[in-house]
């Protein structure tokens, strides 16, 4: 069965005073939260970065931005260094079931290149 997010098919992107996240980007990440966006009736994580403020409708970054482990890790990364952040690999890889691609964050520069290997090859 085929499914497609709503981000794929609605210009919900220009809503936004922040850039969208895409596979290859390298981020730091200051904070982390989730917005709900009536319009569309999905949750966007909204992610602080040194660069600027980012955002994706992927599940799996959503989930991870309402994680436990990410923002702890995100808090502490932060109360080191008030400066600084968390740093952050945006990565696309199958999704477990349906073998779709997908976005998501990596804490782990070689775990990040290893799945953009698998997935140009």
């Amino acid at each position: 069965m085929y499914t497609m997010n709503v981000s794929e098919v609605l210009d919900v992107e220009g809503s936004f005073d922040s850039t969208p996240l895409k596979a290859g980007d390298k981020i730091i990440i200051q904070e982390m939260s989730i917005k709900h966006v009536d319009s569309v009736g999905a949750d966007v994580a909204e992610i602080k970065t040194t660069e600027g403020s980012r955002h994706s409708f992927a599940k799996a970054i959503v989930g991870q931005a309402k994680s436990e482990h990410w923002l702890f890790a995100v808090t502490k990364c932060v109360e080191k260094d008030a400066s600084d952040g968390l740093d952050a690999y945006v990565i696309e890889k199958p999704a477990e079931g349906s073998n779709r691609m997908m976005l998501t964050l990596s804490m782990y520069p070689k775990k990040a290149e290893k799945i953009i290997q698998k997935t140009t090859a």
